[in-house]
């Protein structure tokens, strides 16, 4: 989330006990996690239905229903769960 969204609805980071990422103060509810894997979408294993009707490679990048680019899964392993008070 960019600084300017941050700043654009008014969120207040707060600083994490255990990883980089900051929480958010109005939104308590706080899962820091580690990365334990990371992988990015086989464009191949996608059958060619989601390709076309999810990643249309004929809408211009420009168009915010874009979605050229394949995503990338994370697995995760929470390793502290708190709300913030």
């Amino acid at each position: 989330m960019g600084n300017y969204k941050i700043k654009d609805l008014n969120l207040t980071l707060i600083e994490s006990d255990l990883v980089k990422a900051p929480g958010i103060r109005e939104l308590p509810l706080t899962l820091e996690c580690k990365v334990l894997y990371k992988q990015l979408q086989d464009r191949e294993a996608i059958p060619e239905s989601i390709r076309a009707s999810m990643y249309p490679e004929h809408v211009d990048s420009s168009n915010p229903m874009a979605n050229r680019d394949y995503h990338i899964a994370y697995y995760g392993q929470i390793v502290k769960a708190y709300i913030i008070q």
